[in-house]
């Protein structure tokens, strides 16, 4: 069976999971498109509940392959018309998944011997979280702690932003209090990035197991992370603008913490 009608329960569904985040929270299932995201989703082991592709737009990709004949049942062929109303790229990839959210708490943080992670407080804009946990896969952290996040990890901007990344780094929810509390019952080091310091990171050892902590672009750090900090460093600014997106700040420290564990 092809689905050709807009009016069909499984198209109304997916359209409302794209937009509300009320409906992805209460139904525990999230969306997402494309070939590379869709592929990584599924080599993670996400629990998958739906497949749609469209083979009139579907193009098959090696580097992310996709095995529609192993998914059998699963698998939901539908027009472009339909296609096209449920993506965000019109007409380019051919593939949307739709899949149950993980549900990752602190103790199911693997950590490696010398772990490394990101904390990021109350990040709002997806496209920023998205980049972020870019950085992590690429930097290959131990985890993401996301402490009062003002955004949902699985909305489908922070899923094309992060280029599927969400599905290969464990991002973990958590309050404040609770994050502090197990890194400190972990014995690893949390060095907090802000403007209020003499500090430059590039002075500080993060050869040993460090939590990396950044606060929200518009207020900056909290004062429980900068209370929990064994350092507060900072990036120099030499221009005239006094910090970066946090994305970017991200970037330096934690290859900064890679290549200090590296030389």
């Amino acid at each position: 069976m092809i689905i050709s009608s807009l009016q069909n329960p499984l198209v109304k569904k997916i359209l409302k999971l794209q937009k509300k985040a009320p409906a992805r929270k209460a139904s525990g299932l999230f969306v997402a498109e494309g070939r590379r995201e869709v592929s990584m989703a599924i080599a993670a082991g996400t629990g998958l509940v739906h497949l749609l592709v469209c083979p009139e737009i579907y193009r098959a990709d090696d580097s992310y392959p996709i095995c529609f004949e192993s998914l059998g049942p699963l698998v939901t062929v539908v027009s472009s018309h339909v296609y096209n109303k449920i993506a965000y790229r019109r007409d380019m990839e051919g593939v949307v998944l739709v899949g149950r959210t993980p549900a990752y708490s602190l103790a199911d943080i693997q950590l490696r011997e010398n772990p490394l992670l990101l904390v990021v407080e109350r990040v709002e804009k997806p496209g920023n979280l998205g980049a972020v946990l870019r950085t992590a896969d690429a930097a290959g952290v131990d985890a993401v702690i996301l402490t009062d996040a003002a955004t949902d990890v699985f909305n489908p901007n922070v899923i094309r932003a992060s280029l599927g990344c969400v599905f290969t780094v464990a991002v973990v929810g958590s309050k404040t209090d609770d994050a502090i509390a197990w890194l400190k019952s972990k014995q690893i080091a949390v060095y907090a990035a802000a403007l209020q310091t003499d500090i430059p990171y590039h002075c500080v050892d993060m050869s040993g197991p460090t939590a990396l902590v950044f606060g929200a672009e518009d207020s900056g750090l909290g004062q429980a992370w900068r209370d929990a900090a064994a350092r507060i460093i900072k990036i120099p600014m030499a221009g005239r603008i006094d910090s970066l997106n946090v994305s970017a700040s991200v970037a330096i420290l934690a290859f900064e913490a890679i290549r200090q564990r590296t030389s």
